[in-house]
């Protein structure tokens, strides 16, 4: 791969200059090279010293390359209407097709979701770097665009190590979120100051802080259930599927689809509740409970739902219920007792107890006003020659492939449709 090191006095010129290494960035640069050719002059800038470690962390390394549900309804946006034009261009099949064109074989599995055939997000990465090695494109890492000023013939880009000039540029630099992983905010900044508006930032994809006298003794414990957002009004949003217990936070898929919907509604007032056996109605569970007490009277309540969950999971729930000192035996138990166990079983509520932590978020929810870019080639409407794809742009989905989708979509769009408009003026 072709390296440049900007000097503090040198300016660098290329037709375009794509700011951000990551999935998104990486996208633009190839699509980009692919339609401008030999003839074209790209360089894809990065702070980290190396491009795609957020990209090397998705879908715990294995890359959940996208998903074959990956639709306008799957998003949080200030604008459906831009993000549905940015998948009718890009779709699912066309990021299929684009990866399989790098060599890429992949495999769908459960719920749509697609990863490489190998099981590895450095497959991903390596193929997109071999193909900008490929069309001669420059990675300039360990470079922070400070600052980026229109002018007649384009942009200066002030950079950390030197200036480039640029006929066009791309801003894919990411989101806010795993500031660990390359992570940062200061891409908001640069389209601020180009005249486009941001949204509120929150954390999103992530485990979330609840309050619980039994989460310490539940820590690292995985169950299946249904996990239900709530406020003040009621339901909000649910998902069903694996939560896992931490010290002071729930986490798992199904939380984090959660943290999703909650870090888009500002509300306060917000609980989990959790339907430990989502496959069975409340009135079920008493029946079934009323009958262990019948068969299993001499065990005591430390194990009397031992079977039913987790022991501890099982202890907790009866502690919840208000059932203390355990060591009463089953068979002490009263009707009113059991119905009050039914209702922790299908309604266990853990109160939110503040904001998740950017650290834990895989993604940013907000970021700048999608609406303010035309969702047919992610061209600025404020300023013609720029362009933005990816974390940066309010647009985030759900789990399980559908914010890579969007980064491949808009990366791809974004880089295609500056080199043809660059074509087109020459």
């Amino acid at each position: 791969m072709q390296s440049i090191t900007l000097k503090a006095n040198d300016t660098y010129e290329v037709d375009i200059a794509v700011i951000g290494g990551g999935a998104s960035g990486l996208a633009a640069a190839a699509a980009a090279g692919r339609e401008l050719g030999a003839k074209g002059r790209i360089a894809l800038i990065d702070a980290q010293p190396r491009c795609g470690k957020k990209l090397l962390a998705t879908g715990n390394g294995r890359c959940n390359l996208t998903n074959r549900n990956a639709i306008p309804n799957k998003y949080h946006t200030d604008s459906v209407h831009t993000l549905s034009r940015v998948f009718s261009g890009v779709n699912v099949e066309d990021t299929l097709s684009f990866f399989e064109t790098l060599g890429l074989v992949w495999r769908e599995e459960d719920e749509g979701r697609i990863y490489p055939a190998c099981g590895q997000a450095s497959a991903v990465l390596d193929l997109l770097r071999l193909e900008l090695a490929r069309l001669n494109i420059p990675e300039v890492c360990g470079c922070r665009v400070e600052r980026i000023e229109p002018d007649d013939e384009g942009f200066r880009l002030t950079c950390s190590t030197g200036g480039m000039r640029a006929k066009s540029v791309i801003v894919a630099c990411g989101g806010k979120a795993a500031p660990n992983l390359g992570g940062v905010d200061w891409g908001y900044e640069l389209l601020h100051r180009l005249g486009h508006s941001v949204t509120e930032l929150n954390p999103s994809l992530c485990p979330i802080p609840v309050e619980s006298p039994h989460l310490s003794s539940l820590k690292g414990i995985r169950a299946h259930a249904k996990a239900v957002l709530c406020d003040g009004r009621g339901e909000i949003f649910s998902d069903t599927g694996e939560v896992q217990f931490g010290d002071k936070a729930l986490s798992g898929i199904v939380i984090f689809q959660l943290s999703s919907a909650a870090a888009n509604i500002g509300s306060r007032d917000l609980r989990i509740e959790l339907d430990m056996l989502p496959e069975r109605d409340g009135e079920g569970i008493i029946r079934m409970l009323t009958k262990r007490r019948t068969l299993l009277p001499h065990l005591t309540l430390e194990n009397f739902l031992t079977g039913v969950f987790n022991k501890r999971i099982g202890m907790c729930i009866l502690k919840q219920a208000g059932l203390t000192p355990l060591s009463r035996g089953a068979g002490e138990l009263s009707d009113p007792d059991i119905r009050r166990i039914s209702s922790i079983i299908k309604r266990w509520r853990f109160p939110v107890s503040g904001k998740p932590q950017w650290n834990s978020a895989q993604v940013t929810s907000g970021g700048v006003r999608l609406s303010e870019f035309d969702g047919l080639t992610m061209q600025s409407r404020l300023c013609r020659g720029l362009y933005a794809a990816g974390e940066v742009l309010d647009a985030d989905g759900f789990c399980g492939g559908y914010n890579l989708q969007w980064a491949w979509s808009s990366g791809i769009l974004a880089g295609r449709s500056a080199a043809r408009t660059l074509t087109e003026r020459n």
